[in-house]
């Protein structure tokens, strides 16, 4: 609704969608108060104009979990671990990051890690946070294909397997590190900022390690 409490969309009418909240208001009518937040709204399909004032009650945190229907979220909304593991699982833009993911069986999928690895973090601040950190930048560089030799899903997870097996990490190897997490982050296509880096700020690449705790 507007601020005079026209209706101009219904929730219902939008399923799948997500909505960003811009501000916090409190609304009056009859002598009842009540928190609004005013929003902009996305559909899987990128369905322009939708904003307005909804009651708080009707949204919560996070994504719509049906991720069978999104590409390409920002990592910096999802909510935990599992939640990023099911976008994953689900999301036709997560095809590689499944393939990567088999490459290391034993290490368990963080956000955190995977949040560093998109910041495009340096050694030491993984250090602060993790152990025994394992960053191959090979296998990130060549999700980019900057010679135009990598195109499909399977040739970009041969040439990431190709440069853990030379940096010493086959796959008995890969597979033996228990109690590590992994952190990852991928998309289907090359997104077309700088050299290393995407459009909104975010890179490529897996890291594994050891928490401290």
């Amino acid at each position: 609704m507007n601020k005079s409490g026209k209706r101009l969309l219904n929730l219902k009418n939008y399923p799948n969608s997500f909505w960003t909240r811009a501000k916090t208001v409190i609304l009056r009518k009859n002598n009842k108060s009540a928190v609004y937040y005013y929003v902009a709204g996305m559909t899987p399909h990128g369905t322009p104009n939708l904003y307005g004032y909804v009651w708080r009650g009707y949204l919560k945190p996070g994504y719509n979990p049906n991720y069978k229907v999104w590409n390409g979220l920002d990592i910096n909304y999802f909510l935990s671990d599992k939640d990023y593991q099911r976008y994953i699982n689900q999301s036709p833009s997560q095809n590689l990051s499944r393939k990567v993911l088999h490459l290391f069986p034993n290490a368990r999928l963080s956000l955190k890690l995977s949040k560093l690895t998109a910041y495009g973090s340096t050694l030491t601040d993984f250090r602060k946070q993790f152990l025994d950190v394992l960053i191959v930048k090979d296998a990130n560089y060549a999700f980019y294909n900057p010679h135009g030799k990598v195109t499909s899903a399977n040739q970009k997870l041969t040439a990431i397997k190709t440069a853990f097996d030379t940096h010493g990490y086959n796959q008995q190897k890969r597979s033996a590190l228990n109690g590590y997490q992994i952190g990852i982050y991928y998309e289907s296509n090359r997104q077309t900022g700088g050299v290393l880096s995407y459009d909104d700020g975010y890179y490529a690449g897996v890291t594994v390690a050891k928490p401290l705790n």
